[in-house]
């Protein structure tokens, strides 16, 4: 009879666990294709560029934030199910069943509802594992044939682990029987909803809440200037403190904002009468006053969940942006050698029979030199000393137009452009009254040569001609001069780079590409810059041997098309774990504020009835429902999402202010699918509550 009793329950049940089942199907299914792609012996082999793909790693790490999130959601939505059926409980016990029973019962209806997301999830997850791993390989712009294979390792893994995760939350549940008295359990207790005027600490708190969420974007805006203050104050170790600070803020405001702000905000509502009392407003206001102090920390927690998987997968999006940029400056071409490497490049194109769409070369010479640009950010400046790369700026022109489709640059025979390799954030930051003046024009440049007019550096740019790797490794600079200052400079080390860009005919020829990979990584093609032992600083010479202490390497052979591949294939699949758990977050978030609001309109029901006994219409209802569950749904996610903006928008800031659009595609993608939980919610709630009076059914 008991058995009888459990199935039936958790069968007339399944409305309320619909959300509930559905994120955890969808764990199950992610959790499991997860681990299919694992142990895969297809995507386990896979090489790009040259390189295998090391999978295993990051896919465990995905698991474990997988799991970790799937047992706070299982406990959270179990243990809201138990409170919800405290009534039932009471009516159980008082007709004669013992604590025993019941906590039986409902440990058997826990596993029943187990068995059967772990059965949906592994018979989704066995069909759907092959369409997971080809959209891996198509985000990772991989070519390869998957067949269809059934993985028998994440079979028992995945029923292992979810098995023994809904043991335990069965356990948990037929425990927390024993802790209601039956008093409680027959007249449970309830949050009054009667009007309730924001006290004196109610103000207090929620002012400090707005305060600290605004001085939170405030420090994150302003990080450029008042973090090298507090570094000259308190050194390097404040940044730590500095940063913590944010999160805390930001932790603490969102807890006061939805304590205490809203109730301020609500109560201002109250006193502007013509708002108050138009139309059904006055019930919203009352509903909202009560679920807002209800729900506070659970909607203070989906916020900061938001805000999280909202950072998370915008940060994804804007370092694939970044990296397709830094892609570009680093190999601005098809394929970039140097003169040493020209006779073997050159044979491997006509064995090959490669003929270049358009080829250019561009020479330079090395010079030792130093110049020094200021930063409030960094507290020595940035300082170059050594070895300098000089180019003519008509060459230099003539390569960042075809390179970067940059305009010309004019000089004046005493001028110079100074070219680095780090952030231009990190010299052009916003100025302070409180740190002294940046100074980026007309800082001196030397060169070491008796006779060379003296020379100011005029401009700071990035985008090195042809990409920095091909220079040599511990020159991070290079200097533009005007062409008659570079054809008196006498330098000991000169070189040539050779730009060629291929048809696309040419770029799939994978013998070719294969050729050139296998050259690339053939060790004594390397070329280096020695001192001389023994000599003064500007002396340098070009070597093909092995390396001295002071010897500093450089790329002899840059290929794009590889280098492109590699790289959007870990984007790719980094992007693709990141979704995957977003999804996760977004679907458990998500269907913890409809259960919530599912729950409470069980308790509204009475309420809305003499409503409409005393004259409402089905429609006033509906319209005050909707907005209701409108605030209870957008304040999380708009409030997640502004700390998600300013989080990516302070990494951007690190990552030399990389174009933004896509992650605010994302932060809309994710807004979207709320909306979809909304509306869910909306609907189903306005039935629940909004049927007709002679209506006797129940939910």
């Amino acid at each position: 009879m008991l058995l009888r009793l459990t199935f039936k329950n958790a069968m007339n049940r399944a409305r309320d666990y619909a959300a509930y089942l559905i994120a955890c199907v969808a764990a199950i299914v992610v959790y499991f294709c997860f681990i299919s792609i694992e142990t895969d012996p297809v995507l386990t082999h896979l090489k790009t560029a040259g390189e295998r793909l090391i999978f295993g790693g990051t896919i465990g790490m995905a698991r474990i934030i997988i799991l970790l999130f799937v047992v706070f959601f299982l406990a959270y939505a179990n243990l809201f199910f138990v409170k919800k059926r405290k009534q039932e409980i009471g009516i159980l016990s008082v007709i004669g069943v013992t604590k025993l029973q019941i906590s039986f019962l409902f440990f058997g209806e826990s596993l029943i509802i187990g068995l059967i997301a772990i059965l949906i999830g592994l018979l989704l997850g066995v069909f759907l594992s092959k369409l997971f791993a080809m959209l891996l390989l198509r985000m990772m712009g991989i070519a390869v044939a998957m067949p269809f294979l059934i993985s028998w390792k994440a079979i028992r893994q995945t029923t292992g682990t979810f098995g023994f995760l809904f043991l335990m939350i069965g356990f948990l549940n037929s425990t927390l029987i024993f802790r209601y008295r039956l008093v409680d359990l027959l007249h449970p207790t309830r949050m009054a909803k009667k009007m309730k005027h924001p006290t004196g600490w109610t103000y207090l708190w929620g002012t400090i809440g707005i305060a600290l969420i605004g001085g939170g974007y405030y420090l994150a805006e302003k990080i450029f200037t008042l973090m090298p203050m507090m570094e000259r104050q308190f050194g390097y170790e404040a940044d730590l403190f500095y940063l913590l600070a944010i999160l805390l803020f930001e932790i603490i405001g969102t807890l006061a904002f939805f304590q205490s702000y809203i109730q301020i905000w609500l109560q201002f509502e109250r006193r502007w009468k013509r708002l108050y009392y138009r139309g059904t407003h006055l019930l919203s206001v009352s509903n909202l006053s009560y679920r807002f102090r209800k729900n506070a920390k659970t909607l203070w927690m989906i916020t900061i969940l938001s805000a999280v998987t909202i950072t998370a997968i915008g940060s994804t999006a804007m370092i694939y942006t970044y990296g397709q940029s830094q892609l570009k400056q680093n190999i601005p071409a098809d394929l970039i050698y140097t003169q040493l490497q020209k006779s073997d490049v050159e044979a491997l194109m006509a064995r090959y029979h490669v003929t270049p769409k358009s080829k250019t070369v561009i020479d330079y010479k090395i010079i030792a030199g130093n110049f020094k640009l200021n930063s409030p950010l960094l507290q020595d400046g940035y300082q170059q000393n050594g070895a300098t790369t000089v180019i003519g700026l008509s060459q230099y022109n003539q390569m960042m137009a075809s390179q970067f489709d940059r305009p010309a640059t004019h000089l004046e025979p005493q001028e110079a452009v100074a070219i680095v390799d780090m952030p231009l954030t990190m010299l052009k930051i916003p100025r302070s009254k409180a740190l002294k003046p940046v100074q980026r024009d007309h800082t001196p440049l030397n060169l070491y040569q008796s006779g060379l007019t003296h020379l100011e550096v005029i401009r700071v740019r990035k985008l090195f001609p042809n990409g920095p790797a091909i220079y040599f490794e511990s020159i991070q600079n290079m200097v533009v001069v005007a062409d008659a200052q570079y054809q008196r400079i006498q330098a000991d080390v000169t070189d040539q780079i050779h730009t060629v860009n291929l048809t696309k005919k040419d770029q799939q020829n994978k013998p070719f590409m294969a050729a050139l990979l296998k050259y690339t990584q053939t060790a004594k093609k390397q070329a280096y810059l020695v001192t001389e032992k023994g000599k003064p600083i500007d002396h340098y010479r070009l070597t093909i041997k092995k390396p001295q202490q002071t010897g500093d390497t450089r790329n002899e052979v840059l290929i794009k098309k590889p280098n492109q591949a590699l790289a959007n294939a870990n984007f790719g699949f980094y992007l693709y774990i990141m979704i995957l758990i977003a999804l996760i977050f977004m679907l458990a978030t998500g269907s913890i504020i409809m259960l919530k609001q599912l729950s409470e309109a069980q308790e509204e029901i009475l309420q809305y009835q003499t409503l409409k006994k005393i004259g409402m219409s089905m429609a006033e209802i509906k319209h005050s429902i909707y907005f209701q569950i409108l605030m209870i749904f957008l304040l999380p996610i708009i409030l997640g999402t502004l700390h998600a903006i300013f989080a990516i928008r302070l990494l951007s800031l690190f990552l030399d202010n990389p174009g933004l659009q896509l992650v605010y595609i994302v932060c809309g993608i994710f807004i979207m699918i709320y909306l979809m939980f909304y509306l869910l919610t909306a609907k189903i709630y306005n039935r629940i509550v909004n049927r007709p009076l002679y209506e006797d059914t129940h939910y």
